[in-house]
């Protein structure tokens, strides 16, 4: 469940990064379809806390430098990147494909550390994003690390099985036996669930007793060519997980903990 003036706060700041220009209190209004005295409070606030400054009367508002200098911060210090990222870049130079981290979020999955691929044509994605569960690879190993009873419990509060594209799953029983395939293969895969044109293939872990995984993500054509041998690399990758997280407690499925 979302706290308004929270939301409000952020959605303001990703106006911004949609719009990349200043913009009048009556635009952001407008946009974010709010009264205009609620936008008014809001952004005084902002400014108030040196997050926005106005321009001018009628030249609108644009967000100061402060917010790049707390997220430098707050970033420099992230217990996971300095760890993980360098793991990533090594996935993405073995499969020449995009690497990324996921965890869940509520009924979704978000994407915390990206390592896009050098190639020309490739998929790409914002730290930050969301993609729902049950058409990605990565939702799939997400829950294969949750117990059986861990993932009847989450399945509760799940919105339903939205297609996609045609070849989205969109039955319980259909996740279930896919996601059992994967579990016995060693890794789960998308293959156009979600975009028709993009496969994903993923390696679900827990870490610090919670649930994530190891993405590898590209243009659909080159990943099924290339499939055998990424699932051998996943392989690898563990290997270099249980060296960069050696406190972590992390297991695979199929692992005790060590």
């Amino acid at each position: 469940m979302d706290v308004k003036t929270a939301a409000r706060v952020l959605d303001v700041l990703n106006l911004f990064a949609e719009e990349q220009k200043p913009l009048l209190y009556s635009e952001i209004a407008t946009q974010m379809q709010i009264p205009l005295s609620s936008c008014h409070g809001l952004l005084k606030t902002m400014v108030a806390r040196g997050y926005l400054y106005e321009i001018g009367k009628k030249h609108g508002y644009y967000p100061t430098q402060k917010l790049i200098h707390v997220a430098t911060l707050i970033c420099r210090n992230d217990p996971l990147n300095d760890v993980i990222e360098p793991v990533l870049e090594r996935v993405r130079d073995l499969t020449g494909e995009t690497a990324l981290l996921a965890k869940l979020a509520d009924d979704k999955v978000v994407y915390l550390i990206v390592a896009e691929s050098k190639q020309t044509i490739r998929f790409s994605h914002q730290p930050g994003g969301f993609k729902a569960v049950h058409a990605t690879s990565s939702g799939k190993a997400l829950l294969s690390v949750l117990s059986p009873e861990e993932r009847q419990k989450w399945f509760k509060a799940y919105g339903g099985f939205t297609a996609f594209t045609d070849r989205t799953i969109t039955t319980r029983a259909a996740f279930d036996s896919d996601l059992q395939a994967g579990v016995a293969r060693g890794w789960q895969r998308s293959v156009g669930e979600n975009v028709e044109d993009v496969m994903s293939m993923s390696l679900g872990f827990r870490a610090y007793e919670q649930p994530f995984a190891i993405v590898v993500a590209g243009p659909l054509g080159r990943m099924l060519k290339n499939e055998a041998t990424t699932g051998k690399q996943l392989e690898e990758v563990k290997a270099l997980m249980h060296a960069a997280l050696p406190s972590a407690n992390l297991t695979f499925v199929g692992e005790d903990s060590r």
